[in-house]
């Protein structure tokens, strides 16, 4: 005769840990979005950035060469600015990319030792395919929260430059005042 509650329990563990990397992809597709729409604004600054560098360049007049000078320096500074964010920013999705791979891969393996747990009542050697899968499963959630945290580390770098680029536009400014 079947152990039909001795089933059903082993099969809760994996189901636990399914849950809880449900609720992690939900929080990493969140930022995931969110860097991929801060990613698209700044390849629309860029190009803003761009145009104006054009006219800056265009400007036939000595009158204004002072200034049109001023704004191409400006523009490529700028540029470059955020060639460097979208570029560290664009590193971050990947390594986000990464962590929900892992945790649906996760979601994967565990849902297949769940799936053999129940069928190893009628298949013990199942038993031992589930035990693998829980394991490879574990190990890519350990994977996934690695590149989470790695992700998170690297967090603040483009807020920083940034940062660092406006404190320096206006420590130029005020000097330019004097």
């Amino acid at each position: 005769m079947l152990d039909w509650n001795g089933i059903i329990s082993a099969g809760v563990g994996p189901i636990i840990v399914i849950s809880a990397c449900g609720l992690l992809c939900l929080a990493f597709y969140n930022r995931f979005s969110t860097l991929v729409a801060r990613i698209r604004s700044m390849h629309r600054e860029q190009f803003e950035q761009t145009d104006r560098l054009s006219r800056a360049k265009a400007r036939p007049d000595e009158a204004s060469q002072d200034q049109a000078s001023q704004d191409i320096v400006r523009a490529q500074e700028l540029l470059g600015m955020l060639k460097v964010q979208t570029e560290r920013l664009g590193r971050r999705a990947r390594l986000i990319r990464g962590t929900l791979m892992c945790l649906l891969a996760t979601i994967g393996y565990l849902s297949a030792c769940s799936l053999c747990l129940g069928l190893s009542a009628i298949c013990p050697p199942l038993a031992r395919a589930a035990a693998v899968l829980f394991v490879v499963g574990m190990v890519t959630m350990i994977i996934g929260v690695a590149l989470a945290m790695v992700e998170l580390l690297q967090a603040l770098d483009p807020v920083e430059l940034e940062s660092r680029f406006v404190s320096d536009l206006a420590h130029d400014a005020a000097a330019d005042l004097k």
